[in-house]
């Protein structure tokens, strides 16, 4: 369609005194020139024609011979339209230019990503190899110390570990010495000693429970995963309907763990990408469209994946192993990562198309400007785990390695290789339609809503303050605490097995271990005493061994229970300082209980650095983005209060059972894990939303200069896109959120209420009121910080080619 054409005059850049023309030309770049020669009376438009619409123009006689201008007769038109657009490509920045080099050869471009894609999932091959299921903490703490001394003098050197485990037979109808129950203990004896690796071991050395329900028998088995899933499936095959038999213990938990996980996760994703097709397609309103965001997402993960295996063997040769939350983390935010930024890229590359750019200019427009958007929020996820790898423990350093490696894979591919997939579709992009609005239109809704919100700010932001504040209020009464063993499914081995130590022995399935080292002579016997009679434990067994003396016992407490806390507390600063203080020895206390009350302990005491840098670094970065200091401060306090409603709603749901009625635990407290893990995530994810936002305002206020306008068009332009990719995260996160394992659980639906808050209330009201309150102040940069670089946040302008040429996709096969 023709184009309307300014009616405000501009001196003619082409034009030079030398060439002796002097005139006007249009404002707009894709204008042709009305000149006329000096002495020569200008040529005045004729009316249009009533068929065709026409521009205003000289006739062709008039038009100067400029160098610039020249046509080249022996050029090919692409080569003429190249050569015509060489100028247009100025001022587009760091990220347009690279768009636009990965756009002007699209085949070599995709080919290479390609092969850099298989590389990866080659080396994504070793990635088990080198991560651990075991969660370890980089940082030494006391609970590590009786570890350490188990393994040296019960368990030997690593080529003898032993896996330390139990069998378990129980029964609700059944009693020791019945047909029935004897006869399934006989079977899971003898299943056991029939697995190669495991010591022998008879029915005479099961302990029967006194209520004659269940009995239990400690074995020990070769430290192979392999092994002991041999031994799981056959003990797990002698159970009949009356009577169960199951192993417990540390590695077998673990590994029907894995297996838990492994099913939550692919519930997950699968919901996930469900309803990422179903609002992808919504948004773009083209299947074509809709259809690129996926395959960027997996090849997101794709690339971390094997940078993640990379880093996981370089990290292997110092020691250290890599928690496999890393292959974890990787599934989970390269699905929600990668679609977001895809999906920024190419709607606004629909939109640079429907203002009628050619398929080369609308890739470096988009390029500039949403490219740019999408380099600043990969940064700023970047900055927000780099905060959470801050945390001396293993699982955090996985989750760090696998968020990173996927944020720098999305921008990666959202700076190369979509540019040139989209110069290969072209026009293509828009095919498939459905009967929705065109790509370049906005939406009416959205344009209302942010007008009312730019006319009314005051009650804009009463009304979103007050919504996040009732949600916020539950915090007050946050406690943090383990997941008891009950929140766990009911046919879970750990919940079996604390079911049959609480009612049948009258204790936990948690036991305590204190290793003390060096002279303590008769003293251990006292203190063995003294642990017994205390109200936290249950019977002790010492047990000598070289150097070392252990007492073992049991928690009567479960470990979401305080009192297990204050039990531990009495037995390290009372229990043990009153018996051993006059003897020359060490006393380490270990445990389940003990490890979990360490690491609180010791991610407690490093969290408010982590909050800190990453308080830090994201202010740095909105500030030379922006080159404001209300900017990032406004930003800042904006996702603090959105994830501080998360935690209320975390508190509310779980922690004051609200969330029964969805089918959702409750818990005695929220995971220790979770504060810190919740912020650092919601806080980026979040500031990803409020880049989007805040460069399009950007883009909107250095081309009109007004606030109040460019807080309307940039809501109204980014809401469907924002709402739409908001929509896909809480699908991902959302699906977590039904998983079996209570932290994943909480970790799900925390994610997806802080991006849910933060693309409604915080985007839709709060910060558009506070940018139009605080109107040309948002902008406010102190004199002595004007040395920070200028980031352009106008789109180029990219005038038509010229009327002779059409530009010819390039051919997809």
């Amino acid at each position: 369609m023709p184009q309307e054409r300014s009616s405000r005059p501009s001196p003619c850049p082409r034009l030079s005194a030398s060439s002796g023309w002097s005139g006007t030309c249009c404002s707009r770049a894709s204008a042709r020139p009305r000149c006329s020669p000096q002495g020569v009376a200008k040529w005045r438009p004729q009316p249009p024609s009533p068929t065709r619409p026409t521009s205003p123009r000289p006739p062709p006689h008039l038009y100067p011979a400029h160098p610039k201008t020249t046509q080249h007769p022996h050029k090919s038109r692409a080569a003429r339209a190249a050569h015509h657009s060489k100028g247009n490509i100025m001022n587009v920045g760091l990220t347009g230019r690279l768009a636009r080099r990965a756009a002007a050869r699209p085949w070599l471009t995709v080919i290479g990503w390609m092969l850099a894609m298989i590389a990866a999932g080659l080396a994504a091959g070793s990635i088990e190899k080198y991560v651990s299921p075991v969660q370890t903490n980089l940082v030494t703490t006391e609970a590590d110390r009786a570890d350490e001394l188990e393994q040296r003098f019960r368990v030997g050197d690593s080529d003898s570990a032993r896996f330390a485990e139990q069998l378990i037979v129980a029964s609700d109808t059944e009693r020791s010495g019945s047909a029935a129950f004897d006869a399934v203990l006989a079977d899971a004896v003898a299943a056991v000693n029939g697995v190669e690796g495991v010591n022998d071991v008879s029915t005479a050395d099961a302990t029967v429970a006194p209520t004659g329900r269940s009995a239990i028998l400690d074995f020990t088995v070769v430290a192979d995963d392999a092994i002991m899933l041999d031994v799981m499936a056959a003990v797990d095959a002698v159970a009949t309907e009356g009577v169960d038999a199951f192993v417990s213990g540390p590695a077998s938990t673990q590994l029907a763990l894995n297996e838990l996980s492994a099913s939550d996760l692919a519930r997950g994703e699968g919901i996930g990408v469900a309803i990422a097709l179903v609002v992808l397609v919504f948004v773009f309103g083209a299947v074509v469209a809709a259809g690129l965001p996926l395959p960027v997402a997996l090849g997101s993960m794709v690339i971390a994946m094997g940078i993640g295996a990379i880093a996981s063997r370089v990290i292997a040769t110092s020691g250290t192993e890599v928690s496999e939350s890393l292959t974890i983390f990787v599934g989970m935010m390269g699905l929600a990562l990668g679609i977001d930024y895809s999906l920024l890229t190419v709607q606004r590359f629909r939109e640079e198309l429907a203002r009628g750019h050619s398929v080369l200019d609308a890739v470096t427009i988009t390029g500039s400007t949403a490219n740019r958007a999408v380099l600043t929020s990969g940064l700023t996820v970047v900055a927000s785990i780099g905060g959470l790898m801050l945390l001396p423990q293993n699982t955090f350093l996985g989750i760090g390695i696998a968020i990173i490696a996927v944020a720098l894979s999305a921008v990666s591919i959202a700076l190369f290789l979509l540019p040139a997939v989209l110069r290969l579709l072209g026009h293509r992009v828009n095919s498939w339609r459905l009967p929705m609005r065109h790509p370049g239109e906005t939406s009416r809704g959205w344009l209302r809503l942010a007008t009312w919100v730019a006319h009314r700010p005051g009650s804009a932001a009463t009304a979103g303050l007050v919504i996040l504040g009732v949600i916020m209020m539950p915090v007050l009464s946050l406690k943090f605490a383990m997941p008891s063993p009950d929140s766990w499914p009911d046919d879970f081995v750990l919940n079996k097995a604390n079911v049959v130590y609480t009612e049948d022995f009258g204790f936990t399935d948690s036991a305590t271990t204190v290793a003390i080292t060096g002279d303590a002579d008769a003293d251990v016997t006292a203190l063995a005493a003294a642990i017994e009679a205390d109200e936290g434990f249950a019977g002790t067994t010492v047990d000598a061994r070289g150097g070392a003396v252990f007492i073992d016992t049991h928690d009567t407490f479960d470990v979401a229970d305080p009192e297990s806390g204050d039990a531990l507390e009495r037995l390290r600063e009372s229990l043990i300082p009153t018996h051993l203080s006059g003897a020359e020895a060490e006393a380490f206390v270990g445990g389940a209980r003990a490890t979990e009350y360490d690491n609180f302990a010791l991610i407690s005491s490093r969290a408010p650095w982590a909050v800190a840098f990453i308080l830090g670094v994201t202010f740095v970065l909105l500030l030379v983005m922006f080159r404001s200091v209300v900017v990032p401060l406004k930003a800042i306090i904006m996702n603090l209060i959105g994830t501080t409603a998360t935690f209320g709603a975390l508190v509310a749901t779980y922690q004051w059972g609200w969330g029964e009625a969805l089918g959702l635990p409750t818990v005695d407290g929220i995971s220790p894990y979770m504060p810190v893990m919740v912020f650092a995530l919601v806080f980026g994810l979040s500031m990803d939303y409020h880049v989007f936002l805040l460069s399009r305002i950007r883009e909107r206020y250095d081309a009109t200069g007004n606030t109040h306008t460019a807080v309307i068009e940039g809501v109204s332009k980014t809401g469907p896109l924002i709402t739409g990719a908001a929509l896909i995260m809480i699908g991902v996160f959302g699906g977590f959120a039904s998983a079996s394992i209570p932290e994943l659980s909480q970790w799900g639906f925390g994610l997806a209420v802080g991006v849910l808050l933060d693309a409604t209330i915080i985007r839709i009201l709060l910060v558009p009121a506070a940018m139009t309150w605080l109107d040309k102040a948002n902008w406010y940069l102190p004199s002595w910080l004007e040395w920070l670089p200028r980031v352009e946040h106008h789109a180029p302008a990219a005038p038509r080619l010229p009327e002779p040429y059409e530009e010819r996709e390039p051919a997809l096969v």
